[in-house]
């Protein structure tokens, strides 16, 4: 949560859930809900030790709380026992093509960071090694058989090459799935400009902050029943 725009939305539900003793609890990222076709800045709280990263967690919120969208008052605090917010059959989330994306993904970048480094390795050498591979024909014994000098890195580099590509391409995954909140917080806020100024709820926009935050968190079911459009 790099993104300072939704910080007052979260200062108001840590205040409140001070309020209810639940030091052991933490909010999620602000959300939005529609009832009776109002708009409410809505926050779900889950436990402290809940990795709501998970994909294999299926963690329900324990307690939610709705927020006036104009004036920032505190419209309900709820236990999700006593007043679930979840209305209807609960919409289970869509991880199959999630996972089929990112491997889809993964697959793809591996092969194309492999790619590039090993014609590095064999296209491009430093100054001293273009001086020495043509002094020696671009080729050094080993064990007695003369071996091409660009292929004989590549086999000792290979599997490293490999090791770090993976490093780094699950790096790059967790780092742009971490980023979608920059563009989570835009559309939260065009949602609300929208809404507090014209009076109008933008469905489709919502839709998208739906997606978003079931991809953010992976351990976290009924987050589209807690917009509930």
């Amino acid at each position: 949560m790099t993104n300072l725009n939704l910080d007052k939305y979260l200062n108001i539900a840590n205040e409140e859930k001070t309020k209810h003793g639940l030091e052991s609890y933490a909010p999620l990222y602000p959300m939005l809900r529609v009832d009776n076709n109002k708009l409410y800045i809505g926050v779900m709280f889950t436990k402290t030790s809940d990795n709501v990263w998970d994909i294999n967690e299926q963690i329900k919120p324990s307690y939610w709380m709705l927020i006036d969208s104009k004036n920032l008052s505190v419209i309900e605090f709820n236990k999700t026992e006593e007043k679930d917010f979840v209305k209807g059959a609960l919409i289970p989330k869509d991880t199959i093509n999630k996972q089929k994306d990112i491997s889809k993904y993964t697959v793809e970048k591996t092969l194309q960071y492999e790619k590039y480094l090993m014609d590095d390795i064999k296209n491009d050498e430093l100054p001293i090694q273009k001086k020495l591979s043509s002094i020696l024909n671009n080729e050094i014994e080993i064990d007695g058989n003369n071996v091409n000098i660009n292929d004989y890195l590549i086999s000792n580099l290979e599997e490293d090459i490999k090791e770090k590509v993976k490093e780094l391409v699950n790096v790059l995954v967790h780092s742009k799935y971490g980023s979608l909140t920059f563009f989570y917080d835009n559309l939260f806020s065009q949602i609300l400009n929208k809404y507090n100024n014209e009076n109008v709820i933008d469905k489709e926009k919502i839709k998208l902050c739906i997606e978003i935050m079931n991809n953010y968190y992976d351990g976290v079911i009924g987050i589209d029943n807690f917009f509930n459009i």
